[in-house]
């Protein structure tokens, strides 16, 4: 076991976050070991790539979504059923799990997966708050072309300004921090 693993899994369920160990290459005995040392409460052993994606979908069909991490060529399958996959980089079979995942990491640092999850939430929330801005600038700008108020200039204006302050937002993504 990695010496950051149980780090990421604790910061993992602080973000309301279910673990569940899907292994294929290790014994029950080992993978319970392993799992029970990091703190995951759900383990599956034994496993062929096919009976990953049965455990995937099981938990798709409980209205979970799913992200699967993986790192080698038994994990593409899960790895492509998964709602959001990962991919960790740098051993033998990754390049198949690069090519599946939608995310990959260059590196074995399991840190970066709860800045994943940070960064995609954060993200969901800007183009929320963005499209709601948008439309209400928009809104607004048309009621003020049908008083009048607005010329066909000023509310070209307008709306570059509403453009921009979109992209001024999505811009507080770019080398985000959480702490």
């Amino acid at each position: 076991m990695r010496r950051d693993t149980a780090d990421m899994l604790s910061a993992v369920s602080s973000l309301a976050m279910k673990t569940v160990l899907l292994t294929g290459g290790d014994s029950k005995e080992t993978a319970t070991y392993i799992g029970k040392k990091a703190g995951i409460s759900e383990i599956h052993a034994e496993l062929l790539p096919g009976e990953k994606m049965r455990i995937i979908e099981e938990l798709q069909g409980k209205h979970h979504k799913v992200c699967m991490v993986g790192d080698g060529i038994n994990d593409a399958p899960a790895m492509k059923t998964a709602d959001v996959s990962i991919a960790m980089g740098g051993s033998i079979g990754s390049d198949i799990a690069i090519e599946t995942a939608d995310i990959a990491l260059m590196s074995e640092d399991l840190s970066k997966i709860p800045y994943i999850k940070r960064l995609s939430d954060a993200t969901i929330r800007t183009i929320k708050f963005s499209i709601a801005l948008s439309m209400a600038i928009n809104c607004i700008a048309i009621i003020l072309s049908l008083l009048e108020v607005l010329t066909p200039t000023t509310g070209a204006l307008v709306h570059n300004v509403g453009s921009c302050l979109v992209v001024l937002i999505a811009a507080r993504l770019y080398d985000r921090k959480f702490i």
